[in-house]
């Protein structure tokens, strides 16, 4: 499956109209054939799915570290502490991002380095530490999440009306609903993939 493969047009009678912008990536003719029990268009949806995510937050990350040499998790650990309005545990921290506290340690560190957060003692618990933005942190997250939010909007507006993005919103939330759904149940074993024939050189065709 890759961008520009062929697109398949026949057996589900739902290929995309001619015209508008297509989609990055299309799977083969030949592909449920190779993959007996799977959609084409499915298979479709999901990849483009998993592929406008990627573009849409290399958006954010590319400008965090063109204009401050912030990796994605350091932005995101300043806007969690930012966000809870107090200073956090790094455990806290760790969990809010799904993330092991070794890797926040070390995201820590880096911070603390650059004079970004400061580790605080815990008024209640002299085992634990609590982790605050400094005055240079605040700065950024109040320049930078204000332009990333503006540029969601004209990303999103760019693409949908009002209207389709509200449709946009429902169906994601249908779609997060059925990989929740997806996550409790057992995979689909069993399935075997038929590869297509593709032929042999002959004699003749060899260079």
């Amino acid at each position: 499956m890759t961008p520009g493969a062929a697109r398949r047009t026949e057996g589900d009678g739902k290929s995309r109209p001619p015209g508008g912008p297509q989609p990055l990536i299309r799977v083969g003719d030949d592909f449920e054939i190779e993959y007996p029990g799977a959609s084409a268009l499915a298979t479709e949806c999901y990849a483009n799915f998993w592929r406008a995510a990627d573009l849409l937050m290399e958006l954010h990350n590319q400008q965090t570290r063109d204009q401050y040499n912030l990796s994605p998790g350091a932005r995101q650990v300043l806007a969690v502490v930012e966000g809870a309005g107090t200073p956090l545990e790094p455990s806290v921290i760790a969990q809010r991002l799904l993330t092991t506290t070794g890797s926040m340690t070390s995201l820590l560190d880096t911070l603390e380095k650059r004079g970004l957060i400061c580790r605080l003692p815990h008024p209640d618990d002299r085992r634990k530490l609590l982790v605050e933005l400094t005055p240079d942190a605040q700065k950024i997250i109040d320049e930078l999440l204000p332009s990333l939010h503006a540029r969601e909007r004209a990303v999103m507006s760019d693409a949908f009306t009002t209207s389709e993005q509200r449709q946009l919103l429902g169906f994601i939330a249908k779609l997060q609903q059925a990989a929740i759904g997806a996550a409790a149940t057992p995979p689909i074993d069993g399935v075997r993939r038929h590869r297509p024939d593709r032929g042999t050189a002959t004699e003749g065709s060899r260079p």
